[in-house]
């Protein structure tokens, strides 16, 4: 379970330091319709977004060998240590980072901290078919629609979020599907996984997981979709492990505290959601006044020119 820990937060580093460049990336493209493949093709042309999926895809690796190593309950808390990762690298690249920032981080990792402390060990059984599996997968269907829906029917922040959440999601599935693939290769090996609905259903969500973060990250600032995205994994994870892996927790006081720990990094995780919403709407509030006030100076100071221009001279 130790080296499930450290491979689950290197993974968590490595998915950070890749949203905050394909953030970058994204916004430096023209923006297009949710789920357009078109917005991949784009992004694909940036240097910086490009360095983005090294790092996903080293951490995709770590996080393979974690979750088939540890339980998922587990594993997926984990992954919010890259939300705290993103903060100083937005600061290398010249983005604000506020002091309520700061706040979410510190109550991320304490709430962390909480949950592992009092985590007992987890046993996980093999789901043994697609009937296992039903429950989550109807789970994971309402919840990604849920947000699409949002997100399709809102605009801006409100489709980061939605976008972010959908994603988030997907991505969850993705992992849970991940996990089975180690008991598939030691049954048949490559043929085996080859010919599995676990590997490409996993490989078609995590398509789709990185289309839709790709157009949540055009959506909004980065702060708003990553969160969504760090709030939403867990709770899908920790969800889909008892469901289908039936992972099982601690119990009496310490499910209380462990309870407790996952909701104050949850709480930390939206506290710089709605965080970012106000920075960004105070800037585009700012922005307003300040176009607003050029364009009532503009005629004043022209009109007196006027005047002046045509004030006979003694």
């Amino acid at each position: 379970m130790t080296l499930a820990v450290v491979l689950s937060i290197m993974a968590a580093v490595c998915f950070g330091t890749a949203s905050v460049l394909q953030h970058h990336g994204a916004n430096r493209v023209r923006r297009r319709f949710p789920l357009n493949p078109g917005l991949l093709i784009d992004v694909a042309r940036q240097r910086l977004w490009l360095l983005g999926i090294v790092a996903e895809v080293t951490g995709v690796a770590l996080h393979m060998v974690a979750v088939n190593l540890g339980a998922l309950s587990v594993v997926q808390p984990l992954l919010t240590v890259g939300l705290v990762v993103a903060l100083p690298l937005q600061a290398v690249l010249g983005l604000p980072v506020s002091r309520r920032a700061l706040l979410a981080a510190t109550l991320t990792v304490a709430g962390l901290a909480v949950f592992l402390a009092v985590q007992p060990t987890v046993e996980s059984r093999d789901p043994q078919s697609i009937r296992d599996w039903l429950p989550g997968l109807v789970l994971v269907a309402i919840a990604a629609l849920a947000a699409l829906s949002v997100a399709l029917a809102r605009r801006d922040r409100a489709r980061a979020l939605g976008l972010g959440a959908a994603a988030g999601t997907v991505f969850a599935l993705s992992a849970a599907l991940v996990k089975t693939w180690g008991e598939i290769l030691g049954a048949g090996g490559l043929p085996a996984l080859a010919t599995s609905w676990e590997l490409w259903t996993a490989l078609g969500c995590g398509l789709i997981g990185a289309l839709l973060s790709q157009a949540a990250f055009q959506s909004g600032p980065l702060g708003g979709p990553l969160a969504a995205m760090m709030v939403i994994d867990p709770i899908i994870g920790v969800s889909l492990g008892a469901i289908v892996f039936g992972e099982s927790f601690s119990t009496g006081l310490l499910a209380v505290v462990q309870t407790a720990g996952l909701a104050l990094t949850l709480a930390g995780v939206w506290l710089l959601a709605t965080g970012e919403r106000r920075l960004a709407a105070t800037t585009d509030t700012r922005r307003k006044l300040r176009k607003s006030s050029d364009s009532r100076e503009l005629p004043e100071r022209s009109s007196v020119q006027r005047g002046l221009a045509r004030k006979p001279t003694g």
